[in-house]
Formats: C-alpha cells, sequence, structure tokens
C-alpha cells in the first residue's frame, strides 16, 4: 500500500505484527487472524475507523504485507527495501506487535533513521504466551493444525528466544540511540465477551497466582505483558499505558489520539 499525497509530506510507514497482513491499518474489521475475525475482537468500541483512515491525509502512508512465515529478519530486509523505494525521505515508523521488533531489526541493521518510531502492544523482551505456545505445541496442534506453519515465528517470540537476546544486546541497542522512541500499550485482557463471560480475563480467577503476565488484568493485554512493551530505549516519559486490549489498540481513539500528538511533534 503506497498513498502518496505530496512531496513534501512525511511518510508514515506501518508495519503490521505477526499473523495478518498490511489490511489491519486500512480495513481492520475485515481482517482476520486464523479463524478469529478482528470484527469479533473490536466490538467493545464505540466506532471502528482505521488508522489508514484517520490520518492519511496529513502524511503520506506505506505499508506492505509481511511473509507470514518469514522470520523477523527477513521483515526487516523487507523494510529497508520500501524506506529506499519511497526516496529516503522524511518517516516515521508506526508499529503494532511483532512489527515494532521488525522495525528495530531493520534500524539496527541498515542504519535506517526514521523521525520516530512508536510502537503499539511491541514484545520488546518476549512473550510468554509464545513460551506457553511453544511448549504445548502437539496438544495445540490437534486443535489448529495449521499453528504449525507458523512455529518458527512463534519461537523468535520466546522471552529466551536468541532473537529477543540479539535485538537487545548493549551493541546492538547502540544502534538504535539515535531515533527517537515512544511505546502505547494496555492492559486489559477483555476478549470475547458473552455476557459476563471472558474468556482469556477468566484465566485469572482460574490458575490464580500461577497465570502469566500477560492474561493478568491490569499487568498485559492478552498477549503481550506491561513489563515486555517497554523498549530497553524507550524512555519513561515516553511510555504510555492504556486500558485496551492487544486488538482494539489499532482502532482505539486515544491511541491515536497519542500517536497524533507525537506525529506532530516529530
Amino acid at each position: 500500500m503506497i498513498i502518496e499525497h505530496s512531496h513534501e509530506k512525511t511518510w508514515l510507514v506501518l508495519i503490521h505484527g505477526l499473523g495478518v497482513s498490511e489490511r489491519i491499518w486500512s480495513v481492520p474489521g475485515e481482517e482476520k487472524m486464523k479463524f478469529i475475525s478482528f470484527k469479533t475482537l473490536f466490538k467493545q468500541e464505540k466506532e471502528v475507523v482505521s488508522f489508514v483512515d484517520r490520518c492519511y491525509r496529513q502524511y503520506n502512508i506505506a505499508s506492505w504485507t509481511q511473509n507470514p512465515f518469514g522470520s523477523i529478519d527477513d521483515a526487516a530486509f523487507q523494510l529497508k527495501d520500501l524506506v529506499s523505494n519511497i526516496g529516503n525521505r522524511d518517516f516515521i515508523f508506526v508499529a503494532h506487535s511483532r512489527g515494532g521488533l521488525v522495525a528495530r531489526r531493520a534500524i539496527q541493521l541498515y542504519g535506517l533513521r526514521p523521525k520516530a518510531l512508536i510502537c503499539l502492544a511491541t514484545p520488546h523482551h518476549g512473550s510468554r504466551l509464545a513460551d506457553l505456545v511453544i511448549k504445548y505445541m502437539p496438544f495445540i496442534k490437534m486443535a489448529v493444525p495449521s499453528i504449525e506453519q507458523n512455529r518458527a515465528s512463534i519461537n523468535e517470540l520466546r522471552t529466551d528466544a536468541e532473537f529477543i537476546r540479539d535485538i537487545n544486546n548493549p551493541e546492538n541497542l547502540e544502534n538504535e540511540k539515535h531515533v527517537f522512541y515512544f511505546d502505547v500499550c494496555g492492559d486489559s485482557t477483555r476478549y470475547f465477551d458473552w455476557g459476563p463471560i471472558n474468556i482469556i480475563g477468566s484465566a485469572q480467577n482460574i490458575f490464580g497466582s500461577l497465570v502469566i503476565d500477560e492474561w493478568r488484568d491490569g499487568a498485559g493485554d492478552g498477549f503481550v505483558s506491561i513489563k515486555s512493551a517497554k523498549s530497553p530505549v524507550t524512555p519513561e516519559k515516553h511510555f504510555y499505558l492504556l486500558p485496551v486490549n492487544h486488538a482494539n489498540i489499532l482502532i482505539n481513539r486515544t491511541t491515536f489520539d497519542i500517536v497524533s500528538d507525537i506525529l506532530a511533534k516529530c
């Protein structure tokens, strides 16, 4: 997706997360992750307005759909090519979930110089949900056989994954210090509500203190914990916490107001 209005306008480069496509930025209600419709995940919101619809008049927009089975390094190389294709003019990265790791990796490996990187619910330190999925993959495959195709991608997101250790090592962090970083994350685990039943949020009632932070209301958004959502190079004043889940953060009005304010300052 390339939307260019003017050579004078800054480019917003939108980087999606694992399991979805660039459509999450333009038509989120039509996007699916496996067999789950995002329209279902968004039903708590009063309105569903896409990120592109909210900001495309003010900025040039660039995005692409990553290989769903590719590595973060593969996607980082594609991002480098996309930046080259728009002419290396002024640009800002806005990334969701794993997309933030893709952006950070491209900055580390290729010296990209965005005016800012705004991460929405990025697992900078990995996700314990990924730990659980890999650990119980044989059982999960019985219910969702196609998840085996994503094993390598999920494996990169484990809290003890080699990739997570490498992207956060001091030498690589030095290569990011020229970028203004912002992290926005959520602390709500409300998904799939049927009356009083909240599927993910109910895990805390069942498992008590054993439940992972990602599934603990007030500690995570269902997929990423608050602790993991702040990168090692993000100043405390650039960290924002909202009462949203991992999906709603993409279309929540307050999220966009924060992003819009950051963009204006940049």
